[in-house]
C-alpha cells in the first residue's frame, strides 16, 4: 500500500461520514476515490460548475465561500482533515452552489457522484452515516446563521473560540488559517478582529504564541458566553 492510499484510509477510518463501517466497505469505498492534489489558493470548483462528487479533506485546509455581486467574499466554511464538503452533489442539485478554494497545500478525495450512489444502493448501511453527515451539517448552517444574525463581533468571536477548545477541554488552539481568512469567516473586518484580540489579550482571556491561541482563562470565557458577556 503506497503512502497515499494509507493516508486515505487512516483518514477514513477516523472521518465522521466513515467511521465506524467495515474492513470491507472501506476497501470499497477506497477503490472509487480519486486522490487529488491542490497548491494555495488553487480553486477547486466555482459556483455554478457542474456538480460531479464530493470531497474528503485528507491534508490542509479549504474554504467554502460566496461572492456577492460586487464581489465581496463571504465565507461559509472552513474545513480540515477527515472532514466532508460538496457533499450536496449526491442530492439532485445538478450545479455546485459555492465556490471551493485550497487556503493551504491540500489533498482530497474525490468521489464520483454516480459511482458513490451506486455503492449506496448496494450497500445500504452507509445511508446512515449520510443522514448523520447532513444533519452535523444543518447544525453547522444554523450556527453560522446565528453568529452573523444574532451575535455581536465580540461574541462571534468568543463563540469560535470556545468551539475550537472544544468548549474548554484543550488550552492551545492552533489557527490553520490566516487571520484575515478568520475575520471573513466570522463576518467582521480584519481591523475589528485585531482590536478584539488586543482587547482580550489585555483582559488576560488570552495570549499568542506564533500561530498559537492559548487560553489563559477558560472560566472566564465560558462565563462571558453564557451571559453574552462581551
Amino acid at each position: 500500500m503506497n503512502e497515499e492510499k494509507k493516508l486515505l484510509r487512516s483518514v477514513l477510518k477516523e472521518s465522521l461520514f466513515f467511521k465506524g463501517l467495515s474492513e470491507e466497505l472501506l476497501e470499497e469505498i477506497e477503490r472509487i476515490a480519486i486522490i487529488k492534489t491542490y497548491t494555495k489558493n488553487q480553486i477547486i470548483f466555482r459556483e455554478g460548475e457542474k456538480a460531479l462528487g464530493f470531497f474528503l479533506v485528507l491534508e490542509g485546509v479549504v474554504k467554502i465561500y460566496k461572492l456577492s455581486e460586487k464581489g465581496k467574499e463571504h465565507i461559509i466554511h472552513l474545513l480540515g482533515e477527515g472532514e466532508v464538503f460538496a457533499e450536496i452533489a449526491l442530492s439532485q442539485v445538478e450545479s455546485y452552489p459555492a465556490y471551493a478554494e485550497a487556503i493551504t497545500p491540500l489533498k482530497l478525495a474525490f468521489f464520483d457522484k454516480n459511482h458513490f450512489l451506486n455503492l449506496l444502493k448496494r450497500r445500504p448501511e452507509l445511508a446512515q452515516n449520510l443522514i448523520a453527515l447532513f444533519s452535523i451539517k444543518l447544525r453547522s448552517l444554523v450556527k453560522t446563521i446565528e453568529n452573523l444574525v444574532l451575535r455581536e463581533a465580540g461574541e462571534r468571536l468568543l463563540h469560535y473560540l470556545w468551539e475550537l477548545s472544544e468548549e474548554g477541554q484543550n488550552k492551545i488552539l492552533e489557527l490553520k488559517i490566516n487571520k484575515s481568512h478568520l475575520a471573513l469567516l466570522l463576518g467582521i473586518t480584519p481591523e475589528t478582529l485585531s482590536r478584539l484580540f488586543q482587547r482580550y489579550q489585555k483582559e488576560g482571556l488570552i495570549t499568542f504564541e506564533k500561530n498559537k491561541i492559548i487560553l489563559l482563562d477558560t472560566k472566564e470565557l465560558k462565563l462571558r458566553i453564557n451571559q453574552g458577556i462581551l
